[in-house]
């Protein structure tokens, strides 16, 4: 029993002796403490070693391992995203409505139209948009519950803007306030900056 440390040797020396008398006799087959005491002593479990043992420990623990790594299967991921639901109706609807994906001011609607459909297929239709064949995802689409008797195209219905610009220049001259005579003879100043200043009535003096 050699001690890698040789400085510390007598902390060793109680193990060594217990070692040597509990050693078999080859030519009594007794070993020294028996012969004392009359019995065996019980020994540290550090000066009993069974490399057997020991071996075949390990190639079970080998064999098991295998095993169960041989039992193992990959688990399938989970699907997080949820199936889109397409409405039936879009197959045989006549107008539809398309969802605006873009940024919205406060109190805008989210869809826009009705549109007249065009052409349709699995993943996208083809609408008449402000007069344009524009293609367009079905997911954004939605059925437009129209009334026959509504004219057809109330998608690219002009804008009371675009009407009142369609006026003709008689009635917009009919319609244009009259000018009053005393508008003409009241001073107008002009501030270094360009703008135009009128003075209230009450500030403007008239000469005879």
């Amino acid at each position: 029993m050699s001690q890698p440390d040789t400085t510390l040797w007598s902390d060793a020396l109680p193990m060594i002796l217990l070692g040597i008398r509990n050693t078999i006799k080859e030519d009594i087959g007794y070993t020294s403490s028996r012969l004392v005491y009359g019995t065996t002593l019980t020994l540290p479990g550090q000066l009993v070693h069974s490399p057997d043992e020991n071996a075949s420990s390990t190639m079970d623990f080998t064999s098991q391992l295998i095993r169960a790594m041989r039992q193992l299967r990959p688990i399938s991921p989970r699907m997080h995203s949820r199936p889109e639901q397409v409405s039936q109706h879009l197959t045989s609807c006549e107008f539809v409505f398309v969802r605006i994906d873009a940024t919205r001011k406060p109190l805008t609607p989210p869809y826009e139209g009705p549109f007249r459909v065009l052409k349709r297929a699995d993943k996208f239709f083809t609408v008449d948009k402000h007069g344009k064949s524009e293609t367009i995802s079905i997911d954004r689409l939605k059925r437009a519950f129209v009334n026959s008797s509504i004219d057809t195209s109330m998608g690219n219905t002009l804008l009371p803007t675009a009407r009142n610009q369609t006026q003709t220049p008689d009635s917009a001259q009919h319609h244009q306030p009259p000018t009053s005579t005393a508008s003409s003879s009241v001073s107008l100043t002009t501030t270094r900056s360009g703008r135009i200043i009128t003075k209230p009535k009450r500030f403007v003096y008239f000469a005879d």
